[in-house]
């Protein structure tokens, strides 16, 4: 049913391949959940289940922007199930929509010293310590997504012009400068790492038998397993994407800068990182008592 679902968001929805498949298993927890046999659920199906289902989501204590992605792919799925024959009635309209506003979160970049001790952990003289090292830079070197680290292929790295090709959101494509020490640990991985085991286009791959391209969520899950292995509280790529961004403006970059880096569209949602920058938000907060007891007295 669910590789049906899949399908049904390329076709009816021209979804991209990696969206379908994420959406396929953000679902598969309501599927779980409903009683087995699960066509005889789905045909019996009230608004009341879901209301439940929808409010044990809420309980966990998921972010409002995880919990919004998740009810919209149930959506998605219940829009599905009534146009495919699978229940009687169009349920969609009952999942309400969860509380959350643009850009109104704040960055959470990586403790101090927890970069450090992951690079620490790691074994350069195997391959997949070379591999987790080219990909710890790319992450915190660049500030990649790990889609757009799964997405690269050999071509795209410019080993004389000193450029990295990414592919981005919406088919987007860019050409970022290459530091010296992110291409030199990819040339390692490449030739001493990857080289003589793979004969595909893509940089990273797994090492476990059957070897096969690094997909995103491998991405992810190697950043936590060295977490784990570190000893550091457990994180993904995204908030080394944050430490990236926090840690440019830190240093004197300007927000259309780190837009640059990061690729942003809109310079908007570059700001957000200014919410975390402590030096220069001090500079516009004046000195509180002096001002206070100038200003107001009671």
């Amino acid at each position: 049913m669910l590789d049906e679902f899949e399908r049904w968001l390329l076709r009816e929805r021209s979804a991209q391949e990696r969206t379908a498949a994420t959406y396929a298993a953000r679902v598969a927890g309501f599927v779980e959940w409903l009683p087995a046999p699960v066509e005889e659920s789905l045909r019996k199906l009230t608004a009341a289940a879901v209301i439940e289902w929808v409010n044990l989501e809420a309980a966990r204590g998921l972010k409002a922007s995880t919990l919004g992605k998740q009810l919209v792919m149930l959506r998605s799925f219940l829009q599905y199930c009534y146009r495919s024959g699978r229940m009687g009635q169009d349920l969609s309209g009952v999942v309400p929509h969860a509380a959350a506003w643009r850009l109104s979160s704040i960055p959470d970049p990586v403790p101090a010293g927890a970069i450090e001790a992951l690079f620490d952990t790691l074994d350069l003289r195997s391959p997949k310590g070379l591999r987790d090292r080219a990909i710890l830079l790319l992450l915190t070197g660049l500030g990649l997504r790990a889609c757009e680290i799964a997405d690269l292929r050999i071509d795209d790295i410019g080993w004389r012009t000193g450029n990295l090709r990414i592919r981005g959101k919406g088919d987007r494509v860019d050409e970022l400068p290459l530091p010296d020490e992110v291409g030199r640990a990819l040339e390692e991985y490449v030739l001493h790492g990857r080289g003589g085991r793979v004969a595909g286009d893509e940089v990273f791959w797994t090492v476990i038998d059957p070897v096969q391209p690094l997909s995103a969520n491998g991405v992810c899950g190697t950043v936590r397993q060295i977490c784990l292995k570190a000893g550091v509280e457990k994180f993904g790529p995204h908030r080394l994407r944050h430490t990236f961004a926090t840690g440019m403006l830190a240093t004197g970059a300007t927000l259309q800068e780190v837009q640059g880096l990061l690729r942003h569209a809109h310079l908007r949602t570059t700001a957000i990182y200014t919410k975390v920058d402590k030096n220069r938000l001090t500079q516009l907060v004046p000195e509180w008592p002096t001002a206070a007891s100038g200003r107001w007295t009671r």
